[in-house]
């Protein structure tokens, strides 16, 4: 970020942005297309299923007589060729499902280091006497912008905080009304846990300098566009993702019409009024 600074001349918050958007263009946007690739391969094999289920029940049975199978025996080899085959799948699309979190893999050490290289700016790390070190925080002292002219000092009026907060919102909203089954469980459950920390990060972001709360807005918003971009099919293609069952036709209609009723369905419950019941 110094090297690009000095280089580019651009006051520190164009720098940061600039930094976040290059490294997350090189490092994440990749990693989510390629993740990706392998939801869709494992949905892919997933279709072949239901034929080899046919084939090894009927597999089951045929050995039931002729070997004298009991019903534990039989269950016991069905489950093992089962999941054989399904194993000889993954390894033939090369999708084993260990690689859906290969985003997370590589977003969160990024988020993590260039967030500590961030404060060690404004805290003159490792060596607050090294002449560099004090350069480099008084240009951030003189490096904001509008409302925030110092990125050293917090964002008293909230506003960056806010917007991570609702930007991070957005992102899981999306993901979740971007579905096209019924969530399980325990995706509800890491939903809700990624709303909470949501909210969590707001007083959080509130409490560092703006300079560090400015590149997690950045980053965020970063990821909201590309959960964007990667739900248009067209995009899809371009970049080699094939098409799927669950891929959705016309994405931004239908989390436009889902998020409105879910807005709809919240703001009916907090003024006082119930959605009409389904009962006879």
């Amino acid at each position: 970020m110094i090297n690009l600074h000095d280089f580019s001349g651009l006051p520190w918050w164009a720098t940061i942005v600039l930094t976040t958007v290059g490294l997350r263009t090189l490092v994440t946007l990749p990693l989510a297309v390629y993740q990706n690739k392998i939801l869709t391969r494992l949905e892919q094999i997933s279709l072949e299923m239901p034929e080899l289920i046919k084939e090894l029940k009927a597999e089951t049975a045929y050995a039931i007589k002729k070997f004298n199978w009991t019903e534990k025996e039989a269950r016991i080899m069905y489950n093992h060729s089962l999941k054989k085959q399904w194993n000889k799948l993954i390894v033939r699309e090369n999708c084993h499902p260990a690689k859906t979190m290969v985003l997370l893999w590589g977003q969160i050490p990024l988020w993590i280091v260039q967030s500590v290289a961030i404060r060690n700016l404004v805290s003159m790390m490792p060596d607050p006497t090294a002449i560099e070190a004090q350069i480099a925080y008084t240009e951030l002292t003189l490096g904001g912008f509008g409302w925030i002219p110092n990125l050293t000092e917090l964002d008293h009026s909230l506003i960056l905080p806010v917007t991570l907060g609702i930007i991070n919102l957005s992102i899981i909203e999306i993901q979740a009304a971007s579905r096209t089954k019924l969530p399980s469980k325990l995706q509800t459950i890491f939903t809700n846990l990624f709303r909470a920390l949501s909210v969590l990060m707001v007083p959080i972001a509130a409490s560092v300098p703006s300079c560090l709360c400015l590149y997690w807005v950045t980053s965020s918003a970063y990821g909201l566009g590309q959960n964007l971009l990667l739900l248009s099919p067209r995009v899809r293609r371009a970049v080699g993702i094939p098409l799927v069952p669950s891929e959705l036709t016309h994405p931004y209609q239908h989390l436009r019409s889902t998020l409105a009723t879910k807005l709809g369905t919240l703001t009916n419950i907090g003024s006082g009024n119930h959605p009409p019941s389904t009962k006879a």
